[in-house]
């Protein structure tokens, strides 16, 4: 074992992540991506956050499994399958700079999508979902794309959850149910994810050491997370998220580019 005082940092970064966890089903490991990542490097950051996961997800799915929308499951898993594989191989081949320009660029892309559909549409177009274009053949075009893209960058960064929402809050209205369908994405995904890294030697002693600081405050912000999806106005909540990963995606993206020059 050994320690680091970059170990607390990160851990405290997951008390936030993984309290958005628990309301939404995703984002613990995007939010925490910039510090995770820059603080212990993308070779160690990427498989420390796949295998934090990994109690929280199990813990949910045996509890709310009856509450999953499992046609909606299977043709989540089914499409990001491919692009879980092509993610794997891309990770090994990426320099940790690149990596961080591609998971900054990516984030914040989906933080500004998100930002335009639930601030700047409602609150300044004032146009509300009945007001939306109907659903044509290239909006589900868009939408099972983002699947499979959302599978390539999971399986290199393990943040794909922004892109595989795309489809799944379109599909799943239910706010629990939800979260628990994504919950059960990230059950399948990371679990194949933490079988491909241990074979190829992602789990480092330093990673564990940082994991044993990590597990016990990502364990805070799970359960306050849950506790509080309970009370909370759902659309206003992923506002606050979507600001967040905004700011977060950004920062990455900038401090890595101004690294590169």
């Amino acid at each position: 074992m050994t320690f680091e005082f970059d170990f607390i940092l990160v851990g405290l970064m997951q008390i936030f992540g993984f309290f958005v966890q628990g309301c939404t089903g995703f984002g613990c490991t995007v939010i925490a991506a910039a510090v995770t990542n820059g603080l212990l490097g993308t070779a160690e950051g990427v498989p420390y956050g796949t295998l934090l996961t990994i109690p929280f997800l199990y813990y949910l799915g045996v509890k709310a499994w009856r509450e999953v929308s499992w046609k909606d499951l299977v043709k989540i898993v089914a499409l990001c399958a491919p692009g879980i594989l092509i993610g794997n191989y891309l990770f090994y081949k990426i320099s940790p700079t690149t990596a961080k320009i591609c998971i900054g660029a990516m984030v914040t892309i989906i933080a500004l999508m998100n930002i335009y559909k639930h601030i700047i549409r409602p609150l300044v177009l004032k146009k509300t979902d009945e007001e939306d274009a109907p659903d044509t053949t290239g909006r589900k075009i868009f939408r099972y794309g983002c699947l499979i893209l959302g599978g390539i960058v999971h399986g290199a960064f393990t943040i794909g959850g922004p892109l595989i929402t795309v489809y799944t809050i379109e599909a799943v209205k239910d706010k629990e149910k939800f979260r628990n369908t994504m919950n059960m994405v990230w059950v399948v995904l990371n679990t194949w994810n933490i079988y491909t890294q241990f074979r190829n030697g992602a789990f480092t002693p330093r990673m564990w050491s940082a994991l044993a600081i990590g597990l016990p405050c990502a364990a805070i912000g799970f359960f306050l997370g849950m506790g509080f999806l309970k009370r909370i106005n759902r659309e206003q909540f992923l506002r606050i998220v979507y600001l967040v990963l905004l700011f977060i995606g950004a920062n990455m993206l900038i401090t890595s580019l101004m690294a590169v020059l």
